[in-house]
């Protein structure tokens, strides 16, 4: 049996779909990180510093010296672009964990296929090696060439990122005998809820600043970028189970992972942060940094509901 045959048979074990919790943790690990690295590394290539600043003259009265707003962003890029890279590493432990053949993991890397699992463990290997590049760009003082080479490698890191957040919901939609994944919605939630959750790692990190100045701006622009993808991400739902025979989505909405996907998913994710998100958009009013870290842990915990809410939907007998 080829390798791809051997990790999708590990899916399969007396005619029930087999996939753990650690396969719904992979999905919101890989999707997370991916989501981060997005965010951070297209406002990063796209604009530098000085173009960041220069937007925000209107409300220079109000902020942090340009000395430190600039250490500030060095320091955001450091946090960042390192969890990145440990989250995905913590991912790629947990597939490996779930499928219990690290060769296969890398057999697959090593030998590359047109299949989908191929090209997920390639584009999650390329990830890391952009997410690794990244960080090295923010965290040592290199040489001109050297960042220039490093740069290269950030921007090719975007489109591969997004690759990844949309494999994680592919590799669900791959498996054709589960009907509660056969909707081509269900990559694009996996994609919103991956920036969303990444918008919700940087704002984490920009509460780690001991002066709320020198990320207010950042702060703004990370919370309309969250917003949008909270509300894209509330439409897709409603799109993916209109999609959807009533039989096919009953466990989710009114059974057995009804409280999860209600309670985690949809209050957690969706409903909590476009109120508070809103609120704060709307009155004009910064966040603090405990309610920017609370609006965070939301989403992420919501993130993490909507993987556990739709891979263990799709543990049924095969049909």
């Amino acid at each position: 049996m080829s390798c791809d045959g051997d990790i999708l048979a590990v899916f399969k074990k007396g005619g029930r779909m087999t996939f753990s919790g650690l396969i719904a943790v992979y999905l919101f690990l890989g999707g997370t990180s991916a989501g981060a690295y997005t965010v951070l590394a297209v406002l990063d290539v796209a604009s530098n510093m000085s173009t960041w600043n220069r937007h925000d003259e209107r409300n220079r009265a109000s902020h942090a010296p340009k000395s430190l707003r600039e250490s500030t962003y060095q320091r955001i890029r450091r946090i960042v672009y390192g969890a990145t890279l440990c989250i995905l590493m913590l991912g790629v432990l947990c597939l490996i964990a779930d499928l219990g053949r690290p060769d296969a993991f890398y057999y697959l890397l090593l030998y590359p296929t047109s299949s989908l699992i191929s090209i997920g463990v390639l584009a999650l290997s390329l990830l890391m090696g952009s997410s690794l590049a990244a960080f090295c760009d923010a965290a040592f003082s290199l040489g001109a060439h050297v960042r220039r080479a490093l740069w290269v490698l950030k921007a090719v890191g975007i489109p591969v990122a997004f690759v990844v957040m949309a494999y994680t919901g592919m590799l669900l939609k791959s498996v054709v005998a589960v009907k509660f994944w056969q909707t081509m919605w269900l990559p694009v939630l996996f994609v919103l809820s991956a920036l969303s959750c990444g918008c919700a790692v940087i704002m984490l990190a920009l509460c780690s600043c001991e002066d709320r100045r020198a990320v207010r701006q950042w702060d703004v622009k990370l919370l309309r970028f969250d917003f949008v993808f909270v509300v894209l991400e509330l439409l897709v739902t409603i799109l993916l189970f209109a999609s959807l025979a009533p039989v096919a989505s009953a466990d989710v909405l009114t059974g057995r992972h009804s409280q999860l996907f209600w309670g985690g998913f949809v209050l957690c994710a969706l409903l909590l942060p476009i109120v508070i998100e809103m609120f704060s958009l709307m009155s004009g009013r910064h966040l603090s940094a405990p309610a920017t870290a609370s609006a965070s842990v939301l989403v992420l915990v919501g993130g993490l509901c909507l993987r556990l809410v739709m891979v263990a939907a799709g543990v049924q007998p095969l049909v």
